[in-house]
């Protein structure tokens, strides 16, 4: 089974429960499938309680790290008055939209020959500004 953590320590890992199709020897989810999982596990985590404090702790622990100052943004946001509610209603907007924007662009313009599995393991590495999303990163857009 393999299995990581995004930038913010959110555990993944592949799961057979729930597939319907076997390709090559691996099981291959169906459309509706894929996207009910696309909205439990990573569109609407972000309004589960802890979900702040988990980005908040994991940008502590690894301030130089992939989005590390994340963490500080968040904490300023809430100091300012921001509801801890509704910076969970933007992340959870912002993934869907990230999300969607995703499942389009396999689509259109695609990718040559299909070639999309593990594509998550180079997206850190395929950030523009060369610094794989650590604290800076976001001033090169």
């Amino acid at each position: 089974m393999r299995s990581g953590a995004d930038a913010f320590g959110n555990q993944w890992g592949e799961q057979s429960r729930g597939c319907s199709n076997l390709v090559g020897g691996k099981h291959m989810a169906t459309r509706e499938e894929l996207l009910d999982y696309l909205w439990k596990e990573i569109i609407n985590p972000h309004m589960r309680d802890a979900a702040l404090d988990n980005i908040v702790q994991n940008c502590k622990r690894n301030p130089d790290g992939p989005f590390g100052d994340t963490g500080p943004a968040i904490e300023r946001m809430l100091m300012a008055g921001a509801s801890r509610r509704d910076l969970s209603l933007v992340l959870r907007t912002i993934a869907y939209e990230a999300v969607f924007g995703t499942l389009y662009a396999i689509c259109d313009p695609g990718v040559d020959d299909n070639d999309v599995f593990m594509l998550f393991e180079e997206l850190l590495s395929a950030d523009p500004s060369g610094m794989e999303g650590r604290p800076g990163s976001a001033d090169a857009v």
